[in-house]
């Protein structure tokens, strides 16, 4: 829940003062970083610090940070350091070395005086005094440091200077400063820097000295030179060489060149900056910071010598530590590299240890202990991250889990390690107990997947005890995750000093409000702020501070029994009724409930009971309800609470093998509780709700509870003497089965015969106990072989009692065409527990996944991909196939237990029907067709040539013609001739 924050006014402490300003001013508010950025945890002087408190001097920024202690009720008790320390007071002197040769005209003369005055102005109110020489082949020295002093008005001392002209004196020039103004006769000081600025505008000429004569002087005497080139001529290698050779190393950092004495403004202002960053350094060289920039307050921590404040920019930015003992200077200042971002405490044996994170180390981080030895810190351990960029050490945090006053892990935070679908983890590192031991960090946290750029462990706090188990837990801040919206996750510590990897706990920004932003950027807990008795966890957000309170755990334990332990057999031996409603017995169920917290419990409890569970017929039910099942809703307190139910048995049971089982399962409808602020308790993360217990039945197998049996078997062909085949078409077997000992469970008789006979059915004609039922049920099998075929007769399964005889009649039909030989040999066969028998084919592959970790309600997803082989499949002479899968998981029973009535779920199995299809050639049925066809057309071709289909009739009918016309020619001209005659 969010609450009200009171806001604090921060004084920093006295104003300070500016060297060579007539007033003193306080820090500046507008550079004041907002406070609380690394506050530590104490009940009785909590801390808040700004490490970018700036301080500003001349023109010069300071950012050495500044912390606040404050009491218990947040009122500032002192400040750390005391105060913010006066601007440094450095002495600068600063000789101008100007070029006065003829190559300069007038009006460039007196654009570089012009430049000088703008330089000096600059300056005015730091405490740097000014000197200038004039050379050529002449030297002039215009005025000391001791004449700039005495100066009311400097403009008087640069005005009055004119041009000496004539050659170009450069080396001989530098000499002379060395020697004469940089000397306490001129006013030079002792303790100040020594700066000298040439300006030129070219190579020197006819100088008889070498700069490789001079140059080392200056060096010798500490001046920091800066050359100035002006003109053309530094186009040339051989001038820019020589201003390289006048001005100080790094030359790139000390050599300005302009194209004209006009651009000489241009650089002005990086000179500037340059001078004062030597000024800055309180050191005569400009790459050389401590403290100017440590940010002190980065990150912190207390020790019992006092706070320890983590300095990131001392050192020029290597980073280190800082430990207070006192309001005044740290006495102790360890400089480590990129150090000082995260700062942590731990203790062993009443030896604190300073742990501090270096998480830019060689880009992948790094984490060193250090060890207090009669007042010097030496390096421990150290441990190295392993992915770039991953800020590994960005924070710390020292956890005492056991809570035996000694730590006993140290969390490493890397926010910006990179997995697939997580971003950030937290490494669980174990305190290093000997000096310069490896240290190792075997274990990790990682946040929810589905969050690349969660930055999970961006910060990290010891949340106390949550739970009520004696063992702290903790929490991380996850602030990127949700589109930067945020989250924070719970983990409980375990025993044997550790953490468990999988988080019990998560908390979504987005959940307390849509707008809030980056909730879990920092974390504070293990104190009760609300005064409830419960323990808090302050998160911060954007702009935000989240109060979040925990809730009264209740942990509950149930217990089963039953009275008597075992269901006797007077009870479930009916005797032929069918219902009975005898009383069974009483179940006796115990809750008993724990709450970390010593307040009174109103919390209603609701649960369920079944009886036979999963079971389409249970054998037992509630004498109250005359049901399977009973539920009940009770207001309960603290301590244990107990209730006993009565069981009947309404049916009279056939299965008294397989114990009766009895499930509860109950969940807590919390109530508000008063003393807690109206808090509602929940339960125990992981706590088992569901509980399962067995009544089992009375064996009747003696005083040493352990069934032997003594079965009998005799059968005969009811009278047959002879089978004639063919006439006979059955074959009737009278078999009776007497058991002489103790119960004998799962009993069958197997018979054998030839392939000539077959199994038809089963008739039981007579029961040594009429007033109970006998329960045959016979099954042939497959046969194995083609000379012998079997089936199996479960005789009363599963108890076949003790003094029971059964007499059936199993009848076999007779195949009219059966071989049987001269003799028909039938085997019959009693087994107290059948054999089983390996009947499969195919052979099953099993592969086996190991799973390192599996956290709590995650789930994993397997897919396997292969070829299923068919090589066995000739053997089953079948079309169709059943093929099963199964999936079950295995654990390290030795160290884990299942939760009792959850067995089933930890194995899995499925189904699937593969059926053959033939995949026909058409090319042979194509090949016969055409082949048939023109057998076919060949066979009608010869028919029809044998009846004369294909013989030609057209001559004959032609000579016909011909014959006929001949005749009728001859007719014709005998009546011609009759016709002519003379009468």
């Amino acid at each position: 829940m969010a609450r009200k924050c009171l806001r604090l006014d921060l004084n920093p402490g006295p104003p300070v003062s500016k060297p060579g300003s007539k007033t003193s001013e306080p820090p500046r508010a507008e550079y004041l970083f907002p406070w609380g950025q690394s506050p530590f945890s104490n009940p009785s002087s909590p801390q808040a610090c700004g490490p970018t408190v700036h301080q500003v001097c001349g023109k010069n920024i300071y950012m050495k940070g500044f912390c606040f202690v404050l009491d218990s009720k947040l009122q500032q008790q002192k400040t750390i350091p005391a105060a913010l320390q006066e601007c440094p007071k450095q002495e600068n002197d600063i000789v101008f070395v100007i070029d006065g040769s003829t190559s300069i005209d007038s009006h460039d003369f007196q654009q570089m005086k012009s430049f000088v005055r703008a330089v000096i102005n600059q300056f005015k109110e730091t405490n740097t005094l000014f000197s200038l020489m004039q050379y050529s082949n002449r030297l002039k020295i215009h005025f000391t440091f001791a004449d700039f002093q005495r100066s009311t008005n400097w403009g008087n001392l640069v005005n009055p200077i004119l041009q000496l002209r004539g050659l170009t004196y450069t080396a001989t020039a530098i000499r002379k400063v060395v020697t004469e103004l940089f000397q306490s006769r001129n006013g030079a000081r002792k303790n100040a820097t020594k700066i000298l600025i040439v300006i030129t505008d070219g190579e020197k000429y006819q100088d008889k000295l070498q700069y490789k004569d001079v140059i080392p002087e200056a060096e010798q005497a500490g001046i920091i030179r800066y050359a100035i080139g002006v003109g053309d001529a530094f186009e040339y290698a051989s001038a820019q060489e020589e201003l390289n050779i006048i001005a100080s190393q790094p030359a790139k950092e000390h050599v300005f060149q302009v194209d004209n004495f006009s651009a000489l403004k241009t650089i002005q202002e990086d000179l500037q900056e340059k001078i004062f960053s030597i000024e800055g350094t309180q050191s005569k060289s400009s790459i050389s910071f401590r403290h100017e920039m440590s940010q002190a307050g980065f990150s912190a921590a207390l020790s019992y010598m006092g706070p320890v404040l983590g300095t990131v920019g001392s050192f020029d930015w290597s980073g280190g530590v800082a430990l207070y003992s006192s309001n005044e200077d740290p006495n102790l200042k360890v400089g480590v590299v990129s150090s000082g971002y995260s700062t942590t405490v731990a203790t062993w044996n009443r030896v604190q240890r300073l742990v501090l994170g270096a998480p830019r180390y060689q880009h992948t981080g790094k984490v060193i202990v250090f060890t207090d030895v009669d007042g010097t810190w030496k390096q421990e351990a150290e441990v190295k991250g392993t992915q770039i960029g991953s800020y590994f050490g960005a924070t710390l945090c020292s956890i005492d889990v056991n809570q035996d006053s000694n730590t006993d892990l140290i969390l490493i935070g890397a926010p910006y390690y990179y997995e697939q679908n997580r971003g950030g983890q937290v490494a669980i590192c174990p305190l290093p107990r000997q000096v310069r031991a490896k240290w190792t960090c075997e274990v990790v946290l990682r946040g929810h997947q589905g969050h690349p750029l969660g930055r999970f462990g961006e910060a990290l706090a010891v949340a106390g005890d949550t739970n009520g188990d004696k063992i702290k837990d903790v929490v991380v801040g996850a602030p990127g995750e949700e589109e930067n919206k945020g989250a924070i996750y719970l983990f409980h510590g375990v025993s044997g000093a550790s953490i468990n990897p999988s988080y019990s706990q998560r908390i979504s920004g987005s959940l307390l409000s849509p707008t809030l932003q980056y909730f879990g950027q920092s974390l504070s807990g293990g104190q009760d702020l609300t005064q409830d008795g419960l323990l808090d966890v302050t998160v911060g957000a954007k702009g935000q501070v989240l109060l979040l309170r925990t809730r009264p755990v209740l942990r509950v334990d149930v217990s089963i029994t039953f009275t008597p332990p075992e269901l006797p057999r007077s009870v479930f031996e009916c005797w032929g009724q069918e219902t009975t409603n005898q009383e069974a017995g009483a179940a006796v169920i115990c809750l008993t409930i724990y709450k970390n917290t010593p307040d009174q419990l109103g919390d209603s409890v609701a649960y369920d009971l079944a009886l036979d569970a999963g079971r389409l017929s249970p054998r037992a039910t509630f004498a109250e309800t005359k049901n399977w099942t009973l539920t009940r809703v009770k207001t309960l307190g603290l301590g244990n609470h107990c209730e006993t139910v009565k069981l009947l048995l309404p049916y009279c049971v056939e299965d008294s093998v397989t114990p009766i089982s009895l499930r509860l399962n109950f969940s807590l409808v919390g109530q508000h509780i008063t003393s807690s602020r109206n808090l509602r308790p929940v339960l125990e993360v992981g706590s088992q709700n569901l509980f399962t217990s067995h009544f089992p039945f009375e064996k009747n197998c003696g005083t040493d509870h352990f069934c032997e049996d003594d079965l009998s078997i005799t059968f005969h062909f009811s009278g047959l003497q002879l089978l004639v085949v063919g006439s006979n078409l059955e074959l009737n077997v009278t078999v009776t089965v007497k058991n002489q000992g103790e119960d004998s469970y799962r009993t069958m008789v197997t018979f054998f015969y030839p392939p000539g006979l077959s199994y038809r059915r089963v008739s039981l004609t007579q029961n040594w106990r009429p007033q109970r039922s006998m329960r045959l049920a016979c099954e042939a099998a497959v046969p194995e072989n083609k000379t012998l075929k079997s089936t199996s007769c479960s005789i009363n399964h599963p108890i076949f009692q003790e003094g029971a005889e059964v007499t059936f009649v199993a009848t076999f039909d007779i195949s009219p065409t059966a071989t049987l030989g001269a003799k028909v040999l039938m085997k019959a066969k009693t087994y107290l527990f059948p054999p089983f028998q390996d009947c499969s084919i195919a052979v099953c592959l099993k592969i086996k996944c190991d799973i390192s970790s599996l956290g709590v309600q995650e789930e994993l997803d397997f897919t396997l991909k292969g070829n299923l082989s068919f090589f066995w499949v000739s053997q089953t002479l079948k079309k169709k196939w059943l093929v099963k899968s199964s999936a079950e998981i295995i654990f390290n029973e030795s160290v884990y237990s299942q939760l009792q009535g959850q067995e089933a779920f930890l194995k899995s199995q499925i189904e699937t029907t593969l059926e053959e299809y033939e995949i026909h050639n058409p090319i042979p049925l194509i090949a016969g067709s055409t082949v048939g066809g023109l057998l076919l057309l060949l066979l009608i071709t010869a028919g029809l040539f044998r009846l004369g289909f294909f013989k030609r009739h057209y001559k004959e009918m032609i000579e016909e013609n011909i014959q006929s016309t001949h005749f009728s020619n001859e007719d014709s001209n005998s009546l011609t001739d009759d016709l002519t005659a003379p009468k």
